[in-house]
């Protein structure tokens, strides 16, 4: 069996409607967002990202949920994500990653835990300047290995294992 390309798997709603596009999340201390401005100018088409905040006592969960008119190849997609994970970073978040309906989210305590979000995470950059985005939107989903979550877990403590 084929596994369908990236472009067709990963979708977004808008206004109840199905539609291509992925999400950007960033992981921040709560009240600590600042102004962060999508990077429409870094995509084709440049759309218009919604934003949406979640929650907890412990931790902020801030993101974009990015409508894709016309996707981008292997670099430019790259080159894109990491535009737009950079700008989460620059908006206060120590972790900043790349998602879409279906893929595993989970809210903290358990972000990041593979026993919760194994296959959840696409593309990720830190505050520390690390960074990694496999994604092909003409090749298969290619999501992070449970190591890199433990990573992603070990650098967000104090927020990934919130309440």
């Amino acid at each position: 069996m084929t596994q369908v390309p990236a472009r067709d798997a990963l979708t977004i709603f808008i206004d109840g409607d199905e539609v291509p596009g992925l999400i950007v999340y960033g992981l921040l201390p709560p009240g600590t967002r600042h102004a962060a401005m999508f990077p429409s100018s870094a995509w084709i088409a440049q759309p218009e990202a919604a934003t949406f905040t979640l929650h907890g006592s412990g931790w902020e969960v801030f993101g974009w949920e990015v409508p894709i008119v016309i996707w981008p190849t292997d670099v430019e997609f790259q080159e894109a994500g990491c535009a737009t994970m950079s700008a989460m970073i620059r908006g206060g978040s120590r972790v900043a990653w790349i998602g879409a309906e279906g893929v595993p989210f989970c809210d903290p305590p358990e972000l990041f835990s593979p026993d919760c979000m194994s296959g959840g995470v696409l593309g990720w950059m830190t505050d520390a300047g690390d960074f990694g985005c496999e994604l092909d939107p003409d090749a298969p989903l290619s999501p992070v290995a449970d190591d890199v979550l433990l990573r992603l877990r070990g650098h967000a403590k104090g927020l990934a294992d919130a309440t």
